[in-house]
């Protein structure tokens, strides 16, 4: 899953393979049809089906279903084949850990050139898969090697572990994961908060809900010290500005301008002319282009000089260092995080973001807000379609007809589904579709007692964050993400009371 898109098709092709050479496939239907929790599960592929009555572009449908394969294919075939030994879960964990820790190999050897690819966004280093979908994969790596820990009685095993658990940590840090840690510290705070409650030693108990109060207010505190540092705003008065630089031309100012950087008003002490002028002779980049990440370098390089406190003119792109020209190339807009991963950085760069939204309402090339606008474009579709959504094969067109509807600021490229699983499924199926989906997520744990399972618990809370910010089903990665782990853990192994509970 974490190092091959065309190795995780193939998996799935070898396993029914072997699944049908083993014979037995009228005794494997039947089981099948009798075990409840796998028919629920897989019954979210059908909810497809029945959409397609209602559905007009059957060509984007049959690629949907197409994608959402997994969810048949692999509770139908774990869920009928026979339970593993604890040796061998043990095993194909281990091996899914090792893959893991390749793969974060592999974007380090990217990131510090051992493995020569130009890698300006920091989450282009995951060239595998998706950044945020591995980040998920890497999230229930760690709560693996948690259970390992507590597994094994040998400290060397335990001290392996251990540095696996923080170097993974660590990665998801330098890839700035915000989707990744959310999921991690989520997690992790429910299953302390369950195992603190469930603790008879109450100075551990009470320790414990005092130290989770105040690591969440360092937390708040950390975050809220980065929105002061970075969107304080200076107060100036437009009367006593200079008119001209240095060199006798004029500078342009915006006094309903309140974006900031730093504090500073990035809209203030403004000559364009200069600017362009100069810049040009600096970089192969032209002024009038955009930078490696794709956004117009023009504002870039705005935005750089004034994180600095200097004017946009001339003498201020003279200053700049050939590390701060190459750092505005790759998009820095702040030079104080010229670093190619900084933790910080991208909760400044969130904070700004919204600002951004807020003064201007500009989203376009922006993760966070962007979001907004999907999440805006689908409560519309929804609103229309109420009970059973638009169908299978419709969302694309009905969110393109939507954004137009309500006249988006969004430009083409960046109109995009929901980004929200719930969200998505409530626009193709409506709300019936979403109550069936949800149907599909929790009958089966609660059937076969997962819910204090905590190989299982830990997945489940990982997938169910994920789906707030993310259409984790609509992609290969994603749905194979969900759908693997979800069979392995509900149904490779079964005690002798899930067995009954499945007949």
């Amino acid at each position: 899953m974490p190092v091959s898109k065309f190795l995780m098709s193939l998996s799935q092709i070898i396993l029914v393979c072997n699944w049908v050479l083993e014979g037995g496939l009228i005794a494997k239907f039947s089981s099948f049809l009798k075990n409840r929790a796998a028919l629920i599960m897989s019954s979210f592929v059908l909810l497809h089906f029945i959409g397609l009555i209602y559905t007009s572009d059957f060509e984007y449908a049959f690629h949907d279903i197409r994608i959402k394969g997994p969810l048949l294919i692999l509770p139908l075939i774990l869920s009928t084949s026979k339970p593993l030994t604890e040796k061998v879960i043990n095993t194909i964990l281990q091996l899914f850990i090792g893959s893991i820790i390749a793969g974060t190999l592999i974007s380090i050897c990217i990131l510090t050139g051992i493995v020569h690819r130009q890698v300006v966004d920091i989450r282009a280093a995951s060239i595998f898969i998706s950044h945020i979908r591995f980040a998920l994969l890497i999230c229930v790596a760690i709560f693996i090697s948690g259970y390992f820990f507590q597994l094994y009685d040998r400290m060397i095993i335990k001290l392996i572990n251990v540095f696996v658990i923080i170097w993974l940590i660590v990665f998801l840090i330098i890839m700035q994961s915000m989707t990744g840690l959310f999921a991690l510290i989520f997690t992790s705070f429910i299953l302390l908060i369950y195992y603190l409650a469930k603790s008879a030693n109450r100075a551990i108990k009470y320790g414990g809900f005092v130290s989770l109060i105040l690591l969440t207010l360092g937390i708040f505190s950390f975050i809220k010290e980065i929105k002061k540092k970075n969107l304080g705003k200076e107060i100036v008065d437009f009367a006593k500005l200079d008119t001209f630089t240095a060199h006798g031309n004029k500078y342009l100012y915006d006094p309903s301008g309140q974006l900031t950087e730093n504090g500073h008003l990035i809209w203030l002490y403004v000559c364009p002319n200069e600017l362009e002028a100069s810049w040009n002779k600096r970089s192969k980049i032209k002024y009038t282009d955009k930078d490696l990440k794709g956004n117009e370098i023009d504002f870039t390089l705005i935005r750089f000089l004034t994180s600095k406190g200097l004017r946009k003119d001339e003498d201020a792109v003279n200053a700049l260092s050939s590390q701060e020209v190459a750092a505005i190339e790759r998009g820095v807009v702040n030079v104080n995080y010229q670093n190619i991963s900084s933790i910080e950085g991208r909760i400044h760069e969130i904070f700004w973001e919204l600002d951004l939204y807020k003064t201007s309402g500009d989203p376009n090339g922006h993760s966070i807000t962007q979001r907004f606008e999907f999440w805006k474009a689908a409560l519309g579709i929804i609103k229309e379609n109420v009970l059973f959504g638009v169908g299978t094969g419709d969302i694309k067109n009905a969110f393109e007809l939507e954004y137009d509807k309500m006249k988006s600021p969004l430009i083409k490229e960046w109109r995009l589904r929901s980004h929200n699983q719930y969200l998505s499924i409530t626009v193709a199926f409506g709300i019936i579709g979403l109550i069936w989906f949800l149907i599909t997520l929790i009958y089966p744990m609660i059937l076969f007692n997962k819910t204090f399972d905590y190989l299982y618990i830990t997945f489940f809370l990982i997938a169910i964050v994920s789906f707030f910010t993310e259409d984790t089903l609509e992609t290969q990665a994603g749905v194979t993400f969900f759908a693997f782990f979800n069979s392995f853990f509900l149904f490779i192994k079964r005690n002798k009371k899930e067995q009954i509970t499945s007949e």
